[in-house]
């Protein structure tokens, strides 16, 4: 039995995606299509967190975690995403990043906004959850956000585009790609 635990242990010591390559998990400017430009790319910071139950920059064996965020060059260009928020935290081994999903989960349900709903996500990481919701105004706004565990770390994609010009399989297809990367690295 202690033979079974070593072993298992090793395995997802093996599996981990390694710290040194946080900086590559998340999208750039190369993933996107032409037309998108980075305006962060770089460590998250006390700030991109505070108020919420992800709060906490040690939380769980957490050991860094990334965010880049890019926009639409062409305002007159409104199909699709207009920003792009993409994040990914590593732990220390799966169960932090177990623990940071679930954290996910309670960040979700305390989102507020218009039209506030969970969405199927399937496909994407070990486990995944996915909202989307509007803000009002002269002409609404559409953001879909997915979060997802794969291995050690958590990853997540927040869209916001005009509502009626932005949907699910826009983000689904951007949260794939960023899995991509995190499947490259690890």
């Amino acid at each position: 039995m202690a033979l079974a635990a070593v072993l298992l242990a090793g395995c997802d010591s093996q599996s981990a995606i390694p710290k040194d390559k946080l900086s590559t998990l998340v999208l750039s400017q190369k993933d996107m299509p032409s037309g998108f430009s980075e305006f962060y790319n770089g460590a998250q910071v006390r700030l991109d967190n505070q108020g919420t139950v992800r709060s906490d920059a040690s939380r769980d064996g957490r050991e860094g975690g990334w965010i880049a965020r890019l926009r639409r060059d062409d305002s007159g260009q409104t199909q699709g995403p207009l920003v792009i928020e993409s994040r990914a935290d590593l732990f220390k081994d799966s169960g932090g990043a177990r623990s940071d999903l679930a954290a996910y989960r309670v960040l979700f349900s305390r989102t507020s906004g218009s039209e506030l709903k969970t969405v199927a996500v399937s496909g994407i990481g070990d486990e995944a959850v996915g909202i989307t919701f509007t803000q009002p105004g002269s002409r609404p706004l559409r953001f879909y956000r997915i979060a997802w565990r794969y291995r050690n770390a958590t990853a997540s994609v927040l869209i916001e585009g005009f509502d009626g010009e932005l949907s699910l399989n826009d983000a689904e297809s951007l949260a794939r790609k960023q899995e991509t990367r995190m499947e490259s690295a690890g």
